[in-house]
């Protein structure tokens, strides 16, 4: 592969989780293709990531401190913002408990990126997205048969997400740091895809990954009871996507959005009061908070 003096770099995302941040680390300079340089964006208050960089002096590590607790959302824009200005071509998107599973992960990914003209991003694993329906949309397995690539419009959290840079450089497309958690990388790429490039995977390297995790043959199944301790990601995910929506000018595709999300709230009363209450609440705050333009952190 050829690349120039800075072809390649990543940043991860961390918000109090020393350990697995330094184990994350270990395991992308392992890759057959590392990043040259690595930025860890710490959204800790109290800079306790610090110390972690500061152990591996020794390695291309530099450290950030948001001085805040920004989400993925504010650390992704300011990790591409620092990294595209420097100058790489490539910059990987990562958080800090989701590091590549194939040490040859990110060599396979740039060699695809680099095959395909005005691709914005490419990652392991991808989606699709009915904007008519505000729905994802997994890739059949029997699309993976094949060689060659797939076209996504979605790569999100824990996918190996590699940006290039150009869509920030040329194009001024940035996360929305206002959006803070939940769909932060959605609103990215379809914004990416608006600019005129195109999000990939390759498609043994996504087969590879399925196998890994168990999911050749795996059914989506909607609706279904989420641990109690996560509902309050119903907030974000129901309130961004909303935003996006709205974005995106789908203003019949939000109505529905709307309807189905209030129907879900009542559904959940299915799983016991407890469960249905805080469901519930989550869900038609993050209704309410985007009629009222309110975003950021809850």
């Amino acid at each position: 592969m050829i690349t120039n003096s800075k072809h390649f770099a990543a940043f991860i995302m961390t918000y109090q989780r020393n350990s697995t941040l330094e184990e994350t680390i270990n395991i992308i300079l392992e890759q057959t293709f590392p990043p040259q340089k690595i930025l860890i964006l710490d959204n800790d208050p109290s800079g306790g990531a610090k110390s972690v960089v500061e152990k591996l002096s020794h390695l291309p590590v530099d450290y950030y401190a948001v001085g805040y607790n920004s989400g993925p959302a504010g650390a992704a824009k300011k990790g591409l913002e620092i990294l595209s200005n420097e100058g790489y071509d490539w910059i990987a998107w990562i958080d800090d408990d989701d590091p590549p599973l194939f040490k040859d992960s990110f060599e396979i990914l740039l060699k695809r990126a680099s095959e395909v003209q005005r691709c914005g991003c490419v990652g392991v694993v991808g989606q699709r997205f009915d904007l008519s329906k505000a729905m994802m949309i997994r890739l059949p397995d029997e699309e993976l048969n094949t060689e060659g690539i797939v076209y996504v419009d979605n790569i999100a959290g824990g996918m190996c997400k590699i940006v290039n840079a150009d869509v920030v450089r040329k194009e001024n497309v940035f996360p929305d740091e206002k959006l803070f958690y939940g769909f932060e990388e959605l609103d990215f790429d379809l914004r990416v895809k608006k600019a005129g490039y195109t999000l990939i995977a390759d498609a043994q390297l996504y087969k590879k990954n399925r196998i890994h995790h168990n999911r050749i043959g795996f059914k989506v199944k909607r609706g279904q009871k989420k641990e109690t301790n996560r509902l309050w990601r119903e907030y974000y995910s129901t309130r961004n996507l909303l935003i996006i929506l709205h974005k995106q000018h789908a203003i019949t595709s939000l109505f529905f959005f709307l309807l189905r999300s209030f129907l879900k709230s009542i559904i959940g009363f299915r799983y016991g009061l407890k469960y249905g209450v805080k469901n519930f609440r989550y869900i038609n705050l993050g209704i309410l908070h985007f009629i009222a333009g309110r975003k950021g952190k809850l």
